[in-house]
């Protein structure tokens, strides 16, 4: 199958696995909260509203514990005591009206009725709150809360406000002389319960013996659904919450769906996720899908990029590493097999055109030696040298099919450089070519010393081959990393990348006399003595041949 169909086959794998990875807790955690979020939200409704309620019912407590001092210290003026023991008497002393209207400047406080025992409002402070007399006030409802009674409420009509009493008896020897009651604004205790309003959830009303109902600013009550009450603040005082026709499931639906909105977006992400990581992760497998198809079609040219994370980059170092070793496996085999071949040939050859050319050269010569004729001469001149210019090329190719082994020895590069040098003079100074020497002057390299000059006039001629017009050609040996370095560089013609790539080819040539086989018995030459050969070439500026060889171990530095 085509690397294309099934190329996200493993993201797609990882990315269905994380996303019901994913999925399956959030499915089960929805499904949990949905089985029990109902009990969980009514207990925490129940415990929060409880709390409130009792909040509110301390605080209405507070509120009339205050209210009861405040009579306590009304009641304990002795000013009190002697106003109600004068019957005849509706006069306040000043000191005690003052008290009175200290008291009465609070905002939840109307008016401090002093009544008899038979019920008569006798003094009202201040003077212009005195209350109409309901018709009967045994009607309304009446409270016993500890040494006080608490009387209503009485509630708002005709544009006027409610109202309840807190009242205190006046003793004088064990003996009820009068009564002093405070006026209190009803809605001073209502609205306390203000802070249990949930718009649209419920409601609180404040209950007096489950006959009257008061909204949080005092006024009459509807019926409604109780759904909790606290306890009492005063007897048969109570507050109560009750429907607000609202939706009591909607913070679990709310919470419902959010959950589902965090399952819907996780998913996606992960799927976002996956997909870039799936995109990416076949840009790098791609690649080496096709370097794979191009090294089983036999192209070994195809290297790709190491630059992908984690084990990505180091599968694609191991596959150029592979590439590169199994390259130059398959060629050194091809190479070993070829010059095999080419032995077996290259002995033939010899044997059936040496040998005639051997009887046909004497032949030229016996020839010559008896011709007398000029133009005659000349023509066996020339086939004299073709007959040599066949043997040479013979020559060559024997040396490459069936190299002879090397005999290693101490060489100087100095003085093999000198004698190239010398060799060439004539031609390079024809040419117009300067050959320069340089580098280090005590290098030595053990290899053959035949080799060593076979492998420099081969390079340096090509050099001067390539500068038809002139030029310099420079030899030159060096150290970098403990080796030596030889390099033969010329300003010549150079070469394109095709023509480099068939240089070393056997019997490639750009040359119409050459045999092309001198870059490849150079090469094999190198190689047969332990040494690498590199070639860098650019049309129009130029070739530099670079030899790799190992250092002579007993090189001894010698002054240039």
């Amino acid at each position: 199958m085509p690397f294309g169909a099934k190329r996200l086959n493993l993201a797609r794998r990882y990315l269905w696995g994380a996303v019901v990875a994913a999925l399956i807790p959030l499915v089960l955690i929805a499904t949990l909260y949905d089985r029990y979020s109902a009990n969980l939200i009514d207990n925490l409704v129940t415990n929060r509203v409880n709390a409130h309620l009792e909040g509110a019912a301390v605080q209405m407590s507070n509120f009339m514990a205050v209210q009861v001092n405040k009579l306590e210290s009304i009641v304990d003026l002795p000013d009190t005591t002697d106003f109600f023991l004068e019957p005849d008497s509706n006069s306040i002393s000043p000191l005690m009206r003052d008290f009175l209207l200290l008291e009465v400047e609070s905002p939840d406080v109307y008016a401090i009725e002093l009544s008899r025992v038979s019920g008569e409002t006798v003094a009202t402070v201040p003077r212009n709150r005195a209350r109409e007399e309901p018709a009967d006030l045994t009607t309304l409802p009446l409270v016993q809360h500890g040494v006080v009674e608490v009387l209503g409420p009485v509630l708002p009509e005709n544009g006027r406000p409610g109202w309840f009493l807190i009242r205190m008896p006046v003793l004088f020897n064990q003996k009820q002389i009068g009564m002093v009651s405070l006026r209190m604004r009803l809605a001073s205790l209502t609205e306390l319960a203000a802070q249990l309003v949930e718009p649209g959830v419920y409601q609180p009303q404040i209950v007096v013996f489950d006959r009257e109902r008061l909204t949080p600013v005092g006024t009459r009550a509807e019926e409604a659904d109780i759904l909790a009450r606290s306890r009492q603040f005063l007897p048969g005082w109570r507050i109560q919450l009750v429907d607000g026709g609202g939706d009591l499931e909607e913070p679990r639906n709310r919470i419902r769906y959010i959950l589902l909105i965090a399952a819907i977006v996780s998913a996606l992400g992960l799927v976002v996720l996956f997909f870039m990581m799936s995109q990416k992760l076949t840009g790098y497998l791609l690649p080496l899908n096709e370097g794979a198809q191009a090294i089983a079609n036999g192209n070994f040219g195809v290297s790709v990029s190491e630059d992908g994370p984690g084990e990505l980059g180091s599968l694609a170092r191991s596959y150029n590493r592979m590439r590169e070793q199994l390259e130059n496996l398959i060629t050194s085999r091809v190479e070993v097999e070829r010059r095999a071949a080419l032995g077996g040939m290259a002995a033939g050859i010899a044997h059936e055109i040496r040998n005639p050319l051997a009887t046909v050269v004497t032949t030229v010569h016996g020839l010559k030696r008896n011709e007398q004729d000029a133009e005659r001469q000349k023509m066996f001149e020339v086939i004299s040298s073709e007959i040599t210019r066949v043997d040479k090329t013979i020559g060559e190719f024997l040396n490459y099919a069936k190299p002879s082994p090397p005999v290693r020895e101490p060489v100087l590069i100095r003085e093999a450089f000198r004698t190239i040098r010398t060799l060439l003079a004539t031609t390079a100074h024809e040419k117009n070519i300067v050959i320069d020497l340089s580098g280090e002057s005590s290098l030595q390299i053990e290899m053959d010393r035949a080799h060593f000059s076979q492998i420099l006039l081969n390079l340096t001629l090509n050099g001067i081959d390539a500068m038809p017009d002139g030029g310099h050609l420079q030899l030159r040996a060096y150290r970098d990393d403990g080796k030596v370095v030889v390099s033969v560089a010329d300003d010549g013609t150079g070469m394109d990348a095709e023509t480099r790539s068939k240089v070393l080819r056997p019997f490639f040539t750009t040359r119409g006399k050459g045999s092309g086989l001198g870059l490849p018995v150079t090469k094999q030459l190198v190689e047969t003595n332990g040494g690498q050969m590199f070639i860098e070439s650019e049309a129009g500026h130029g070739t530099t041949v670079i030899l790799v060889f190992p250092k002579h171990d007993a090189a001894q530095e010698r002054p240039a």
